[in-house]
């Protein structure tokens, strides 16, 4: 998998940490806060869209007085204490990062989250020190279904596309980095599990957990 790769790019959530269950309570207390049950179909409409799209969907989808900086506010405060201190990562994962670093491949962070939540998660688990650099969905025009941030991070990565591999949990995520001409490799998670058949058919890859590349 990783022969004839530079550079490897990683997206955050669901893919590198177990945050699942983070975006499930925060879903469950804003809409609670406003007497509305989380939309059925909420997940799958937002899942690759970046944190103000995600905003800005969910003010126009569902008639939230609030604008969209006060959205993405109100969320980051329910969530940045799990980040900071209790999102761990994926199985495997730190021993992958550490072998990447011995095969001198550069690493990058692919994410709709802000930084503002990724950064302390990362140091928190140790592994901060093993990434080059990162691309939040907050610094391109297009969600993950487009190439813009997997190829604004290669670019910082100075890694031409078609010696990266990007990992992704998301079907349209995978797609939007093969459009970028780069491999890529579905990663199971457990909150997007519906998705994992349409996530190995679109991927090079596919692993259940980076121990299987150890």
């Amino acid at each position: 998998m990783l022969k004839n790769i530079e550079a490897v790019i990683l997206d955050l959530d669901g893919t590198l940490v177990g945050s699942g269950y983070v975006w499930k309570k925060v879903d469950e207390d804003f809409f609670g806060r406003r007497g509305m049950d989380v939309p059925e179909d909420y997940t799958a409409k937002i899942n690759s869209f970046s944190f103000r799209e995600t905003a800005e969907f969910t003010k126009r989808e569902y008639n939230i007085s609030e604008n969209v900086e006060e959205i993405m506010a109100e969320w980051n405060n329910m969530a940045e204490r799990e980040y900071a201190e209790r999102v761990k990562l994926k199985e495997g994962a730190a021993d992958f990062l550490k072998l990447l670093r011995s095969k001198n491949i550069k690493t990058g962070i692919a994410t709709a989250n802000t930084a503002e939540l990724f950064l302390p998660c990362l140091k928190n688990n140790g592994v901060d020190k093993y990434f080059d650099t990162y691309a939040c969905g907050n610094e391109v025009k297009n969600s993950k279904e487009a190439p813009d941030i997997y190829l604004l991070c290669a670019e910082r990565l100075k890694v031409s596309p078609e010696k990266c591999l990007v990992f992704e949990d998301i079907t349209r995520a995978v797609k939007g980095a093969k459009r970028a001409g780069m491999k890529t490799c579905g990663v199971y998670d457990v909150h997007n599990a519906f998705e994992w058949e349409s996530v190995k058919a679109a991927a090079d890859y596919s692993i259940k957990s980076f121990k299987e590349l150890l």
